[in-house]
Order: C-alpha cells, then sequence, then structure tokens
C-alpha cells in the first residue's frame, strides 16, 4: 500500500552541505520540525562553508548547498533550484572592553586592507590592530561577503587565519586589539559589535536600511525541486520554519 509512511520509508535522505551560519545554527531544529511532520528523512548536515555546498549540490553530493552571500551571476545559471529562507546581519566586533564604539566603512576598509595598523588613527589606545579572519582561501560566505560589502575590489590586508567564524570571535574576546566581521549570530559575552555609519546592527536598523551589512541565506538544488527536496524547502518558508529562522536571523517572510 503506498501510504504515506511508507513514502517516507522508500525517499532517499535528504542531505545538506555548506555554510555553517546556516547548517549550525537553523538546520537542527528545522530539521527535527520537518520530519515530525512530514515523515521524509534528513541526513547529513555539514558546514565546510559556502564555496563547498554550492560545489556538493551542483555536483550532486548534497541535495541542498547552504550559501550564505548573494549568489553570483555565474552560480546562478549553475544551479536549478534557489530560495532565501532568511537574512543574516553581519557584525563588526572588537573586545568588549574596547573604547571604540563606531566606524564607518571607510575606516574599516582602512583597517581591513592593512592600511590602517593602529586603533590611536581612530581615537582609541596607542595599541596594534589585529585583524581575524576565517581563512581567505576557505570558501567561507563571510570572507567573500564582508569583501564586496565593505573592500570592494580591494584586497584583505594581513591578519590571522582561522578555521571559523566562531574562533575569530573568541580571539577577540580575549585581545584588546582584536578586530573580526561574523554573523551577529555568533555574538559571545566578551565582544561588541561596532555600530557602523551611525547605525547599529539591530532589527529595526536593518529593516529600514540604515544598517546595511546584511547577507542572504539561500538554498540551492541542482535540478528543480520535487518531491522531498521541494517538501523540505516549501517547508523552510512555512511559519513554523520561519519562527526557527528569526531566533538569530531576519526571516524571508
Amino acid at each position: 500500500m503506498n501510504t504515506p509512511e511508507k513514502r517516507a520509508m522508500d525517499a532517499p535522505a535528504l542531505s545538506y552541505e555548506g555554510a555553517t551560519t546556516i547548517g549550525a545554527i537553523i538546520l537542527p531544529e528545522a530539521v527535527r520540525l520537518f520530519t515530525a511532520q512530514t515523515g521524509l528523512p534528513f541526513g547529513t548536515i555539514g558546514g565546510a562553508g559556502a564555496d563547498a555546498g554550492f560545489k556538493a549540490a551542483v555536483e550532486g553530493r548534497a541535495t541542498f548547498g547552504g550559501v550564505a552571500r548573494e549568489l553570483t551571476v555565474e552560480e546562478k545559471a549553475r544551479v536549478a533550484g534557489q530560495v532565501v529562507i532568511g537574512y543574516d546581519v553581519m557584525g563588526v566586533f572588537v573586545n568588549g572592553g574596547h573604547p571604540v564604539k563606531a566606524l564607518t566603512r571607510d575606516q574599516l576598509r582602512e583597517i581591513f586592507t592593512g592600511r590602517a595598523k593602529n586603533w590611536s588613527q581612530f581615537q582609541g589606545p596607542d595599541r596594534p590592530i589585529t585583524v581575524y579572519s576565517e581563512r581567505l582561501s576557505g570558501g567561507r560566505a563571510t570572507v567573500k561577503a564582508f569583501q564586496g560589502m565593505v573592500l570592494g575590489s580591494e584586497p584583505y590586508g594581513p591578519l590571522k587565519e582561522l578555521d571559523d567564524a566562531t574562533d575569530c570571535i573568541h580571539e577577540v574576546a580575549q585581545d584588546p586589539g582584536g578586530i573580526t566581521a561574523s554573523s551577529m549570530s555568533f555574538s559571545v559575552p566578551g565582544v561588541a559589535a561596532l555600530t557602523i555609519d551611525g547605525a547599529a546592527p539591530t532589527l529595526a536598523a536593518v529593516q529600514s536600511g540604515t544598517y546595511s551589512l546584511k547577507r542572504p541565506l539561500i538554498l540551492v538544488t541542482r535540478d528543480v525541486p520535487c518531491g522531498a527536496a521541494k517538501a523540505f524547502l516549501d517547508f523552510m518558508l512555512t511559519p513554523g520554519a520561519q519562527e526557527i529562522v528569526g531566533r538569530r536571523f531576519i526571516p524571508a517572510r
């Protein structure tokens, strides 16, 4: 008999690879709710980064690729399915005890390109600036998104490269001269998010457009989504799933 239970048993497990912003924070709870509601299985949830996730989806090694940045024109041409499930607010973090509380985007560009080297250049203490970042060659969405929004065509300057955004955040919490760009969802005690161009990274400021450092959270599929894959993408835009997204991010709906 072709019952929903039998169809669920016969369906191959869905899988995800990509941005940890999506895979580590949104999907664990969303997947549990999805499977509870539909009976459809969901297997692996990876966190190798946006570029690796996009490649895994295109090559058929994962049902969904997670990209926490805008897709390029070339990338859009290589996937048949793409759904924005929410928006992530990016913060620029310094040590919690740092006296500098606000910078402009131009000043950030000076810091992250390496032209500015000391906090005294921004009415701060006479202390060297240490920029922390996820590995530039790691294909992480944060690296590309921040470069596109702040640095433009300019390359990053000297910095300390670490494996993950959470590592960078924890280093800044211990380093009075540290600074890093990361998802606001990774904020921890001991760091403070700067006001940028006069706007703090709050929901109201993002929605009004006064705080512009935000990026889309996108699930992509190689083929036109159907069956269980379409069911999951549809589910991610339902009120229940969007409520999960909205706990740490800005929901798409």
